[in-house]
């Protein structure tokens, strides 16, 4: 696992398959960015996960994000911790042929 990792902004993560957990954080500042309150973002952009112990942001888990535009996250800014931590808090053996880092 790196942990001198740039994202080059490439959109691969985006397209991995599987559900985008939310954290409080992770809603309040999507919402504010979004300029919704926390219970609009809820209702608008997100689902309940498959475990039904937290919430996910909405779409086909095995679709891209619904936040990949253009190939780019329309939130980067405000973008859940799940994504910051790709790929260095994730154990995803073979990230190096998913994602393109920025050079240093």
């Amino acid at each position: 696992m790196t942990t001198n990792f740039h994202c080059g902004r490439c959109g691969e993560c985006c397209r991995i398959p599987g559900q985008i957990h939310l954290t409080d954080a992770d809603i309040a500042r999507l919402a504010a960015l979004l300029k919704l309150t926390e219970h609009e973002f809820i209702q608008q952009y997100t689902d309940l996960s498959r475990d039904r112990r937290d919430l996910v942001i909405k779409g086909d888990p095995a679709s891209p994000c619904l936040f990949l535009i253009d190939n780019d996250c329309a939130v980067y800014a405000a973008r859940p911790e799940q994504c910051s931590g790709y790929p260095v808090k994730w154990n995803n053996p073979g990230w190096e042929r998913i994602c393109r880092p920025k050079p240093e």
